[in-house]
Order: structure tokens, then C-alpha cells, then sequence
């Protein structure tokens, strides 16, 4: 009787050791975006044993569920998949040789986007620090990502925006520690866990100083409140930021650049009026500096290879136009030194290539050219 007992009371627990396999999922970052990632087939071990000690189990992973019940075509635990593979793992004991399956669903989520930013250069009477809003960065690091979805951190060094320590806890007013200093930005995404860096430059210069020598004080050089504005400058638009202001779109930033248009003259050489200031020079007056303004270098250009030149200069009657390429003027504006219009010639009162200025009372003019699309302007000094 005894015996029989014993039998009974061993068969549940012979039942209670059958094999359970868990089913669960792989995620990993997608660093190319292509959906395709390198997965370790083994970090899914854990979810699978759920609990039990892997010392006395094998798992091996198959393409089917008939491969891993057959026990058949084990695949490489280093496995190359794309986003929504089904593999099969087979948990089978090391005592009892029973198995069991499990399903593993393979994620490749796509990273966020970092988009670098042009950075932020302050200036002051101190030339070395300031306080900064890194936070200005955001929109162009984002891009067209939702905002809500990913999280954009700062950080002091890339070690840790890489081990996600140390963020600087205020990037609205954030003083610089060095000049310049490099910032990290990391940009993750809140559902997933994914992340991206991507780092600026913030600085500090003097605000009458002049960086690139241009005759132009780097203040003076703070002439849009966008990032690579290029050739759509709001020139009455200064935001505290030379970072961003890039006239010619060349990637130097006009306080930089002793071109700051991109015509080719020098912006010092665009001071026409010649009184030491080349932002007050606006010759075709439509209201934009002409060393911010390629098109009319770009016509001094075209003049230049035709040997232009006005004379007699100075001039108390008649100034007479020379040059060598046959040219047609199609008209003339003079104005005052202060950018007014003083006077217009149409194209038939210039049939004899000079204009009459015995009208003018002494002083600094500039003559404006005009042949098809060239302008260009010439200073010329009445008796």
C-alpha cells in the first residue's frame, strides 16, 4: 500500500517539469535606415528560459516552426534581419531531451535624425562669455520629426551625451565655460529608445571688434534672424547670433568672410563712398548694402573687363563714359553721398556717352550705370 502512494504522489511532479519556452520579440536601432540590422540571437535567451537555468537547457533558433520542433537548420546566433522577421527558437532540456518552442519577432527601428545646426556666436564688450538658449538649436536638429515623440538633451562632452549623463540641466541660459566650447546634442526617441548625437559650436567675440577684417564690426555683421538664410536675407533682422548669417550661403558666416556676398570684391573694396564703412554704401538704392548684394559686384565685374572708367574727374561741366567693348548705357542715376537720387538720364540723353552735372553744387556723387542687366557705380567729385 505504502508503495502505491509513493507512485501517486511522484506523477505530478513529473508533470511539473515539462518544458516551457516563452515567445518574445528582439529590438535593435536602425544606425542606415535600410530595415536592416545585426541581431544576437542570444539576448533572447533570458525571455525565453523565463527563469530557469540556461546551465540546463540548449536553445538553438530555426527560419520555421518546423525546423525548430524537427530540431533542424540552426541559425548563426549572429543573424542578419530586417524589421518584422518571425524566427523560432527550440528550448529543449539537457536531462530529459523534452523541447519546446517559442516565436521571436524581430524590430528594426530607425534612429532619430540629428541635423547638425550652424551654432551660436554671441558678441559683447567682454569678447568671452555669455549666456546662451541652446534651445534655439532644436528645430533644425528635429527636422519634420514629431516633437512630442523625441527627447532633445545637451550635454558638456560626448561621453556624456553617448552614456546619457550629466545633461545640463538649464539650456535656456546656459553660460559658456570656455570660448569657443563645443556642444552635444542627443536626440532619442521616447517609445523606442533609440538615439542620435550631433554637436554645435557656441562662442563669443567682441561686438566692435572685426573679425575678418572687412571694415565691418562683427555687430554690424548680425544682419539676419534666420539659419542659412543664403541669398534671402532680411537684413534689418539682427537675433544676437553671427553663427547664422551667411549671406553668399558658403558656409563662412559673415563676420568670417571678407566676401560677404560672394561677388568676388572684397567687402572692405565695397565702400564706395570711401568713409572707412561699407554698410552705408547702397549705390543702386533699393535698400540692401552692396557688399551684401552680389548683383551689383557682379556688374562692376561685367565694366570691369570693358575698361570703364569716367572722366574728367573731377568734373565741373561734362563727365565723359570710356570704354572699350562697345557697351550700350542705357541709363544714368547720380546720387548725393547720402543715397538720394539726385538726377536720371535716359538712354537717348546719353548718346554721346557723358552726362551734363554743371547743375550739381560741389561735392561727392555717385554714377550709376545701367546696360542690360549690369549696373555699376562710379564715384565722381563735382567742382
Amino acid at each position: 500500500m505504502k508503495k502505491i502512494l509513493l507512485l501517486i504522489l511522484l506523477l505530478p511532479i513529473t508533470m511539473l517539469s515539462q518544458v516551457t519556452a516563452i515567445n518574445t520579440t528582439l529590438e535593435i536601432c536602425d544606425d542606415d535606415y535600410d530595415g536592416v540590422a545585426y541581431f544576437d540571437l542570444t539576448q533572447a535567451d533570458v525571455d525565453i528560459l523565463n527563469g530557469e537555468s540556461s546551465a540546463d537547457f540548449e536553445i538553438s533558433y530555426h527560419y520555421s516552426l518546423e525546423d525548430a520542433q524537427g530540431g533542424i537548420g540552426d541559425l548563426p546566433f549572429e543573424y542578419t534581419g530586417i524589421n518584422g522577421d518571425k524566427l523560432y527558437a527550440r528550448m529543449e532540456s539537457l536531462e530529459t531531451g523534452e523541447f519546446d518552442t517559442a516565436e521571436i519577432e524581430l524590430f528594426v527601428f530607425p534612429i532619430p535624425s540629428s541635423n547638425p545646426y550652424v551654432g551660436i556666436v554671441h558678441y559683447n564688450e567682454d569678447g568671452e562669455f555669455s549666456i546662451f538658449d541652446l534651445t534655439i538649436a532644436e528645430a533644425t536638429v528635429l527636422g519634420d520629426q514629431d516633437p512630442e515623440e523625441i527627447i532633445i538633451s545637451y550635454y558638456q562632452s560626448l561621453e556624456g551625451a553617448e552614456g546619457n549623463f550629466n545633461q545640463i540641466s538649464n539650456p535656456e541660459s546656459y553660460t559658456n565655460l570656455s570660448n569657443p566650447q563645443e556642444i552635444y546634442v542627443r536626440s532619442e526617441n521616447e517609445f523606442l529608445g533609440c538615439w542620435t548625437i550631433t554637436s554645435f559650436s557656441i562662442g563669443v567675440v567682441l561686438a566692435d571688434g572685426d573679425e575678418d577684417g572687412d571694415l565691418v564690426q562683427n555687430q554690424d555683421e548680425d544682419v539676419d534672424n534666420t539659419s542659412n538664410e543664403g541669398r534671402n536675407s532680411d537684413f534689418n533682422s539682427p537675433d544676437g547670433n553671427l553663427a547664422n548669417d551667411d549671406t553668399d550661403g558658403d558656409g563662412i558666416p559673415n563676420y568670417l568672410d571678407d566676401d560677404d556676398d560672394g561677388d568676388g570684391i572684397l567687402t572692405a573694396d565695397e565702400d564706395y563712398n570711401n568713409n572707412g564703412d561699407p554698410t552705408d554704401d547702397d549705390t543702386n538704392n533699393n535698400g540692401i548694402p552692396d557688399y551684401l548684394e552680389a548683383e551689383v559686384a557682379l556688374a562692376v565685374n561685367d565694366f570691369a573687363r570693358a575698361n570703364f572708367s569716367i572722366y574728367p574727374n573731377p568734373v565741373s561741366d561734362v563727365a565723359n563714359f570710356r570704354f572699350d567693348n562697345g557697351l550700350q548705357i542705357e541709363q544714368a542715376k547720380i546720387y548725393a553721398i547720402d543715397g538720394s537720387l539726385v538726377k536720371t538720364f535716359s538712354e537717348k540723353q546719353l548718346s554721346a556717352n557723358s552726362v551734363n552735372v554743371s547743375e550739381l553744387m560741389s561735392g561727392v556723387y555717385f554714377i550709376q550705370l545701367k546696360s542690360g542687366k549690369s549696373t555699376i557705380a562710379k564715384k565722381v567729385i563735382v567742382r
